[in-house]
């Protein structure tokens, strides 16, 4: 009886220090370490949920998260799987649930500032059909490439364009005089939206029926409608205002563009088990990109929509030498709604690990101070400048990999 009692008590204290370890990973976002973690330890069937919903295992996370919050749990578990939902539902277009989710939400917590501003936005979406994949059939089109942005041509109700492709737009976007030239109904919300740049900018809504790149049909995509005054649609020509933010990006689910053969493969579904482990994972609207640096992993925020990568104040933090013998310098920093000139250091060449090979960022920037909500979170956020040094980049939703050929 005393050694039966003696294993409960060690089996208690290892599962409230495993508890307390996963609530660690959760809150800061690391959620590479929180799979192995649950992986290796178990866990409680939250913190299950929330690796799925991690790593793109959409269905099963949505039946575990429901059955989270139907199970007794507290008030705070409720709230953060509904979160998790919301994310989820948001990727997919399926505005409605994720409008269901977020009253919920506020009925919780009614003075729960982001939830706040995040209903307006999806009270607008969930007037709308869910965005929906009419046919996805292997294609290759043509792009250009832009100050290392790719620019797909697409077909908005028949009406040719050539659009950004961004996953770091939550939905994707377009100028006014974009809508204007599609025709698109452009509907109020009372709400802002976080840039790169740290600035808060007023939103507008439309909704196209039909998008089509190449062999793939998609109906109902949704789109931020921004002032064509401001970056990046001021630089823009007309019909070339346009963004394909990160809901298309994941309805594509298998692709592989050459930067330098300026082409764009929509790839069929993967069938084999994948080689390697997943390095990519969605922390709710973005996505992450595990990469090495100095045979260490490091989380980034993966922007196919940026042009030149940066790090951010926790890669300063955990390499201060490089701190300590770089540049001082002011780093400007663009997004929609403006830049912003941000306290930095110039270092002149690092190389990272990224897809599975070497890349050299020349020259880096590590920012010291955090440019916008998320940026505290991970080391920096990853862009076209060092993907493009690829002859080609593969992106598969299914197996959660990003791989550099």
């Amino acid at each position: 009886m005393l050694l039966i009692a003696v294993s409960l008590v060690r089996a208690s204290a290892y599962a409230q220090e495993a508890s307390a370890e996963f609530k660690l990973l959760y809150d800061g976002h690391h959620w590479f370490q929180l799979r192995d973690e649950v992986a290796r330890r178990g866990g409680s069937n939250f913190y299950r949920a929330a690796v799925e919903v991690a790593f793109g295992h959409d269905s099963k996370a949505e039946t575990d998260l429901k059955a989270v919050i139907s199970s007794g749990n507290s008030d705070a578990v409720i709230f953060e799987a509904r979160e998790l939902l919301i994310g989820l539902y948001f990727r997919l277009g399926r505005y409605k649930e994720a409008f269901a989710q977020g009253k919920l939400m506020l009925a919780q917590k009614p003075d729960t500032a982001e939830i706040k501003n995040m209903l307006p936005t999806l009270e607008v979406l969930s007037s709308f059909p869910d965005q929906s994949i009419v046919s996805r059939e292997p294609s290759s089109v043509p792009i250009d490439i832009e100050d290392e942005n790719l620019v797909l041509p697409v077909r908005i109700n028949g009406v040719e364009g050539h659009y950004i492709f961004d996953n770091g737009f939550s939905i994707s976007g377009m100028s006014e005089l974009e809508a204007k030239r599609l025709n698109l109904t452009v509907h109020d919300v009372k709400t802002k939206i976080n840039t790169m740049s740290g600035a808060e900018v007023n939103i507008r809504i439309a909704v196209a029926v039909n998008l089509q790149i190449g062999n793939v049909h998609l109906k109902n995509i949704a789109f931020y409608v921004l002032p064509t005054a401001q970056p990046p649609f001021d630089q823009l020509a007309e019909g070339r205002q346009g963004i394909l933010g990160l809901p298309v990006v994941i309805a594509l689910n298998h692709f592989q563009w050459s930067s330098k053969g300026h082409t764009f493969v929509a790839l069929p579904p993967s069938a084999k088990p994948p080689k390697y482990p997943s390095n990519l994972a969605f922390d709710g609207t973005s996505i992450l990109q595990q990469a090495g640096y100095g045979g260490a992993p490091l989380d980034f925020s993966l922007d196919m929509g940026a042009q030149n990568t940066v790090l951010y104040p926790s890669f300063a933090q955990a390499h201060p030498n490089l701190q300590k013998n770089g540049s001082s310098e002011a780093h400007k920093v663009t997004g929609v709604g403006g830049s912003a000139d941000i306290p930095s250091v110039l270092v002149p060449s690092l190389t990272f690990v990224v897809g599975g090979r070497d890349v050299l960022l020349k020259p880096a920037h590590i920012l010291l101070k955090s440019n916008n909500s998320t940026s505290s979170w991970f080391s920096g956020n990853l862009g076209m400048d060092l993907l493009n040094q690829a002859r080609s980049v593969e992106i598969d939703f299914n197996s959660m990999q990003i791989l550099l050929h």
